[in-house]
């Protein structure tokens, strides 16, 4: 019981990843805010966590909208008393495959909005809570296409955004030190949910896993481990740091 009675707020947290971070953490002990704009998702969010015996309330969010998620944050705050963790998992978009020749300004802003400018709203939204706590984990998902220069896994603006979330984490991570706040990141590649099965074929998830050291794809809920211990006290000499969960994937 790592997280146990710590308030988490997560974001994607409808579905795929998010999902799994978030059953991981009722598992784990943690309340939690589920952050997302799937309501139906959210709902069966709810009741999947409560049965861990932990509070968990879904909060119909648009990541990409300041001032909706100052709103929605204070409301939190209201709803659970603080905010202790904040995993900003909530990602990705429809045209992540496009190439700068392909993409034009609407379509940039869009993916930029979603990938990185949504965890700077995000984390304002939380931060002097945990400022006045002297309190606060917050993970943050970049991608290994922040690392490539995209690819396989995202092209121009996508992983524009993703190098973007590595160097926001470093920065909160400076500032938000003498107040008892850690800042880190996890670089992931293919982890196979539902979605990724729905929006890939079949031979295109086996082209991706050759192309990894390690010949497969990962398992959402072993990532959610990581960012279990992330998020835990356990961690209390780690911030500012990186981590790769990309079956060698960066350097191959």
């Amino acid at each position: 019981m790592r997280l146990k009675d710590k308030i988490a707020v997560i974001t994607g947290s409808a579905g795929g990843i998010g999902a799994a971070v978030a059953i991981k953490f009722a598992e784990n002990g943690a309340n939690v805010a589920l952050w997302d704009v799937n309501e139906a998702g959210l709902k069966e969010m709810e009741e999947k966590l409560s049965s861990y015996g932990v509070k968990a309330k879904g909060y119909k969010t648009n990541i990409t909208d300041y001032k909706e998620v100052q709103e929605i944050g204070l409301q939190v705050i209201q709803d659970f008393g603080r905010v202790d963790i904040l995993i900003n998992c909530a990602g990705g978009g429809r045209d992540i495959a496009l190439g700068l020749r392909e993409l034009d300004d609407e379509k940039w802003d869009r993916l930029i909005d979603l990938n990185m400018t949504s965890m700077f709203n995000c984390t304002k939204a939380v931060i002097e809570n945990m400022v006045e706590n002297k309190y606060g984990k917050i993970v943050n998902f970049s991608s290994v296409a922040g690392l490539r220069g995209g690819g396989l896994l995202g092209k121009a603006a996508y992983a524009t955004a993703k190098a973007g979330v590595i160097g926001f984490t470093k920065a909160v991570a400076k500032e938000c030190a003498p107040y008892g706040i850690y800042c880190n990141a996890i670089a992931p590649s293919l982890h196979v949910t539902p979605l990724i099965e729905a929006n890939m074929g079949a031979e295109q998830i086996e082209e991706l896993k050759n192309s990894f050291l390690l010949k497969t794809a990962g398992d959402p809920s072993k990532l959610a481990e990581l960012v279990v211990f992330l998020a835990s006290d356990d961690a209390q000499f780690i911030t500012a740091s990186l981590y790769m969960v990309d079956g060698g994937f960066a350097y191959h």
